[in-house]
């Protein structure tokens, strides 16, 4: 199996970031280079194998990135053509040998319709509420139990892409989902039952309260539809006072619940997206 420094003797391309074609090329080599090594499902590896080869404007616009899509390539790569795929080329200086017709004023010319809303983004989840120890990030650990939680520091936040379309919320290949604290709990009001945002890799997932998940309003509020025994509602989010880096959890009737514990606090999650 070839080493990395074997890999690098390969023709890969400089990425500078001038063109939609550019950074297809530069894509499409660096997972030919991955292939080459045997390295295509280790994202670290070839994400690390990617750095020496972003220069110029490539360069300026790599090292702003979080550092969670800088050592992910599967991140990286999504990044890359959300950012230089959509860039149009410049117009052209060259005379148009077409006959001249009539002159139209400003005010003639119809307005450039607006850019089409992204319909994914890669963000964090920033978690907002009136208790300074519970604001901060969501994280979700890919270890056992995978449980959701606050962190303060940005650089352990958990990295997602929101698929505004699809209603979901992944990462690192698991989708996000919220999972009743016991199998049997439901979501009918008036109770104290409670969930947790989980990877859907976690156990018990068949009996998830949801998967569905959106994003909107002016500060990208993220909320779920929490579905059970024909109940709907959309989920509302609290955290433990008391406790550093505390579960997130998804109470049933969240006014009861937060009557029966009162060093619990209400958390309004938005979604950031990241440049």
């Amino acid at each position: 199996m070839a080493s990395q420094s074997d890999i690098a003797e390969y023709d890969v391309p400089h990425f500078t970031g001038e063109s939609a074609e550019e950074a297809q090329d530069f894509i499409q080599a660096v997972n030919k280079r991955a292939y080459a090594a045997g390295k295509q499902k280790d994202s670290a590896w070839i994400a690390d194998f990617a750095y020496p080869f972003f220069s110029r404007n490539a360069l300026v616009w790599y090292e702003d990135l979080d550092e969670g899509i800088q050592n992910d390539w599967k991140l990286l790569k999504r990044a890359i053509l959300a950012e230089f795929t959509r860039r149009q080329p410049a117009p052209s200086t060259v005379p148009s040998a077409a006959p001249a017709g009539p002159r139209l004023s400003s005010r003639d010319t119809p307005a450039a319709p607006p850019p089409p809303a992204p319909t994914k983004m890669i963000g964090h989840i920033r978690l907002a509420s009136e208790v300074s120890n519970c604001v901060g990030y969501l994280t979700v650990p890919e270890t056992w139990p995978r449980l959701g939680v606050v962190c303060a520091n940005i650089n352990e936040a958990s990295v997602f892409e929101a698929d505004i379309l699809g209603r979901t919320l992944t990462g690192e290949e698991d989708s996000l989902v919220t999972l009743p604290n016991g199998l049997g709990e439901s979501l009918f009001p008036g109770t104290n039952n409670y969930g947790y945002i989980v990877r859907s890799s976690s156990e018990n997932r068949a009996k998830q309260w949801s998967s569905t998940w959106s994003i909107g309003g002016h500060s990208n509020t993220v909320t779920s539809l929490l579905q059970e025994g024909g109940r709907q509602c959309d989920a509302k989010f609290v955290a433990d006072t008391f406790v550093h880096r505390s579960g997130i959890f998804v109470p049933a009737d969240i006014h009861k619940f937060l009557a029966g514990a009162p060093r619990y606090t209400a958390l309004t999650l938005h979604f950031e997206p990241v440049t």
